[in-house]
């Protein structure tokens, strides 16, 4: 697996992309993290970097992996976009978690 450095502007793009996509308010994050609403507002224009704890915290927020606050917004949106789908089959066809995973693995080969 190759990993691309760290960029900045990546994490501060997929903040704030997910927070909206989630509907949430910038006021409503940074309370979450018990900060200041110009303090969270760094971290999406990319003025300041959350310390782990709170990208932590970020991650259990969204429903995704530190590592995906990091990568490339248009991939990880697409990912998003992806499992959301997949809930809505396994919720509509009734899957159980086994065949969600062999469903899985058909898609991606």
């Amino acid at each position: 697996m190759e990993y691309e450095a760290f960029s900045k502007d990546y994490l501060a793009e997929n903040l704030k992309n997910l927070r909206i996509y989630c509907g949430f308010k910038t006021f409503e994050v940074a309370d979450f993290l018990n900060l200041t609403s110009s303090a969270y507002g760094y971290y999406e224009i990319g003025r300041s970097i959350p310390p782990l704890a709170k990208l932590i915290k970020l991650a259990l927020l969204y429903g995704v992996t530190v590592e995906d606050l990091v990568r490339n917004p248009n991939e990880l949106m697409a990912h998003i976009e992806r499992e959301r789908k997949l809930a809505d089959i396994k919720r509509e066809l009734n899957l159980t978690e086994e065949q969600l995973f062999l469903f899985r693995c058909i898609l991606d080969n």
